[in-house]
């Protein structure tokens, strides 16, 4: 009898022990494992939390407004005091460790009910010890553009020639589109990605206004700043294909009239993390945005990111 109680003792600490383990996403666990990083050293690290608000009830409650403006700020002002609830103990407990030195960059998700911070192996493996956790991952920099070929598809046309407009905006009949009078007037599209060469002729007398604080028509989610200029020329590329209006000679976009914000979530080599996408997403989102245009993924993505960009979608 003593020793069934013992092999049941036993069989529960190893239960409890791989529960925490795999609260740790199993990319994050190798860098931990790492023998040659000094147990002080600040690793980049995304908190998942297991509660999500119900989608589908708060999809009801907001069809109680009919502005669409009152209904975007209902939403986000529920999931805002959603993540704000279920994350006070963890972020007390991280913010205590701020101040010790142990956490910095602490930046709270509210669209994916998430935290992303640096902090020591000590804490995250304290923090994996926590039940309102669903995971915790390694918030790195991957290749979001996947490859750097930009695909011309070539056609004959006689309207593209003689009205200069490009191949690609008549394969998908643009023009008969705006001839129906939807030219993208009134729209917001944010476009997350290397950010945009703003003082191009063909998109800067339609890009949006973001006043003093974001002079430059949007926002830096990578880097936290208001640096929004494209050094690579893919944003640039995609903002000419969303509304290109055709000042330089030839028409590229498919919806000349919209206005444009720009976010660059991806840096000059085409890099980004789950982070600097979730945070571009939730201010495109909390400034207004009507569409949000992405042309970036991340190839063989963690379990953690794939699991926190979801729900920032969802």
């Amino acid at each position: 009898m003593r020793k069934l109680i013992y092999s049941l003792v036993i069989a529960l600490l190893l239960c409890n022990y791989c529960f925490a383990q795999s609260i740790i996403d199993p990319e994050l666990q190798i860098v931990l494992d790492d023998t040659n990083k000094d147990s002080s050293e600040s690793i980049s690290i995304n908190i998942i939390f297991k509660s999500q608000l119900n989608v589908d009830e708060l999809n009801q409650r907001a069809n109680n407004y009919n502005n669409k403006n009152h209904k975007r700020q209902y939403v986000i002002s529920e999931l805002k005091n959603f993540s704000e609830k279920t994350q006070q103990e963890v972020l007390s407990i991280i913010k205590a460790e701020e101040n010790r030195g142990e956490v910095s960059n602490i930046i709270c998700h509210w669209l994916s009910n998430s935290i992303t911070c640096n902090a020591t192996k000590d804490v995250i493996e304290e923090l994996s010890k926590r039940e309102d956790i669903l995971m915790i991952g390694y918030n790195c920099d991957r290749d979001a553009l996947l490859t750097n070929e930009e695909v011309t598809i070539e056609t004959h046309s006689s309207r593209a020639s003689e009205a200069d407009i490009t191949n690609n905006v008549v394969q998908v009949s643009a023009p008969e589109v705006w001839d129906l009078g939807y030219t993208g007037e009134g729209v917001l599209v944010a476009l997350l990605d290397t950010g945009v060469n703003y003082e191009h002729i063909d998109l800067a007398d339609h890009l949006w206004d973001g006043g003093s604080q974001y002079p430059n028509h949007g926002y830096n989610s990578y880097d936290n700043n208001t640096v929004t200029i494209d050094n690579r020329g893919h944003g640039t590329h995609c903002a000419g294909i969303i509304c290109g209006d055709g000042t330089s000679g030839k028409n590229t976009g498919v919806a000349p009239n919209v206005t444009l914000m720009c976010v660059k979530a991806l840096n000059d080599n085409g890099n980004a993390n789950a982070n600097s996408i979730c945070s571009g997403m939730e201010f495109a989102v909390e400034h207004g945005a009507d569409v949000l245009s992405m042309s970036l993924g991340i190839a063989n993505a963690s379990v953690a990111d794939r699991t926190m960009i979801r729900q920032t979608c969802v």
